[in-house]
């Protein structure tokens, strides 16, 4: 049997297998419909614009409550059996897209596929968390953000080839998570535990229990009075303060970086460019984001605390660059440069918020809060955008978005500067500061 390094002994090779493929899928919700919106509106000539558009929004939207609901639900004990049932309601969605011919039909399978998906999402990273630790935990999380931008790159490409055969056939991706699903047994940990090898010399802390900080240096800290210096989990009300944070990052990174996918389109035409062209440099994004995590630790390696500053700035290069050149290949390369410092962002904030869970049930939790804030972040680009644009009286500048959310990002860059040494920024687990008296 082959096997993996999970920081703490090895596991089977297989079960990290099993593990991966659930990043296959939580992507997807709503994908299958954005390249055939086209060809929907000529088969539904009868509808209107926003129920087709609602085929897009309303799996997102419905996915919401349900990750909250996964990650409040969920326990050591029955984890696999709600990822089992999350899995096999995405499966039978896409089922029975097949079998669809009305909208009112694909609009009520929008909102069955939006509650699998959100009984699966919170798991896909939670289960890495509970069983890698240190490096080997923050690689896998890279492989994890590469795969699930991988699949968006890989479906969108698949689903515009195969929709000119027959619309029906675009909704072949929502069956992706029959992967995952024949790959359970491999999940549990029963299975896991049983082929398990540990270390000879265990490290001193297990995968959610890190080595507290000594009394003495609680002390000494606040006889000095400067920062804390801590390398354990964070516990009680610091570890949620530190989590709102960690949220609060991801939003508006998630935010800031989304109108690739909102406004891009209308940019790029607005200067004569063909959708082919649009397509590519969209694909770019997710590309350059693949690339980010599969090379994540080496990233780390090179950049070392610096590492969250330089995927803030390449974010800002990018916005910048498609915001103000106007060139077929300036779009590229801007979105393929902010694409490299999402997927920095991305997977670091997911070993972060791994890193303050105590417990597996928390893991879950915690990651259902976090992932919730993603799927806000992306909720909410075009209303925030629009409320700007009115604000500023700039509603046929078709660069203001890129350039609106440039600056936003410079405001994080600064902060990001100033608070180096804060545990949402940093990535040196040996120098996390908080401030004393609030250390637990």
């Amino acid at each position: 049997m082959k096997y993996v390094d999970s920081g703490c002994g090895k596991i089977p090779f297989m079960s990290l297998v099993a593990i991966l493929s659930i990043s296959l899928t939580v992507n997807l919700p709503g994908l299958a419909i954005s390249p055939i919106m086209g060809k929907l509106n000529e088969v539904f000539s009868h509808v209107s614009d926003l129920e087709i558009q609602l085929l897009t929004v309303l799996p997102n939207l419905v996915t919401i409550p349900f990750i909250l609901c996964s990650g409040k639900i969920c326990n050591q004990r029955n984890q696999i059996y709600i990822l089992g049932i999350g899995l096999a309601l995405y499966t039978l969605t896409g089922v029975l897209y097949f079998f669809a011919d009305s909208m009112v039909e694909l609009i009520l399978l929008s909102c069955l596929l939006g509650v699998g998906c959100g009984l699966v999402i919170p798991l896909a990273a939670s289960l890495i968390s509970q069983y890698f630790v240190g490096k080997e935990r923050t690689r896998q999380l890279g492989m994890k953000s590469s795969l699930s931008n991988f699949t968006v790159i890989f479906a969108t490409l698949f689903v515009g080839w195969i929709a000119s055969v027959s619309w029906h056939l675009a909704f072949v991706v929502y069956m992706i998570p029959i992967i995952p699903l024949c790959l359970i047994p491999y999940m549990t940990s029963t299975y896991i535990e049983k082929h398990k090898i540990d270390n000879p010399t265990p490290p001193p802390y297990s995968p959610l229990k890190e080595p507290e900080t000594r009394p003495e240096d609680v002390v000494k800290a606040k006889v000095l009075k400067r920062p804390l210096t801590v390398n354990f989990h964070f516990r009680g009300g610091i570890a949620l303060v530190l989590l709102a944070g960690v949220m609060g990052m991801y939003f508006i990174m998630t935010y800031s970086t989304e109108v690739v996918s909102y406004y891009l389109p209308f940019t790029m035409e607005h200067y004569h460019l063909g959708t082919g062209d649009v397509g590519v440099a969209t694909a770019m994004f997710f590309a350059s984001a693949t690339v980010s995590g599969f090379f994540l630790t080496r990233i780390i390696a090179v950049f070392k605390s610096w590492t969250m500053q330089v995927a803030i700035f390449l974010c800002f290069v990018g916005l910048f660059t498609v915001g103000f050149i106007h060139v077929y290949a300036s779009y590229i390369i801007g979105v393929f440069i902010m694409g490299l410092g999402y997927g920095i962002v991305q997977p670091v904030i997911y070993d972060k918020t791994s890193y303050l869970a105590p417990t597996a049930a928390k893991s879950t939790e915690y990651f259902a809060y976090l992932l919730t804030c993603n799927y806000i972040g992306i909720s909410l680009v075009p209303f925030i955008v629009s409320s700007m644009k009115r604000l500023f009286e700039a509603q046929g500048d078709p660069n203001f978005s890129f350039i609106f959310n440039g600056c936003v990002v410079i405001v994080i860059l600064v902060v990001a500067f100033i608070k180096r040494r804060s545990f949402v920024i940093n990535v040196d687990k040996n120098s996390y500061t908080v401030p004393v008296g609030q250390e637990r």
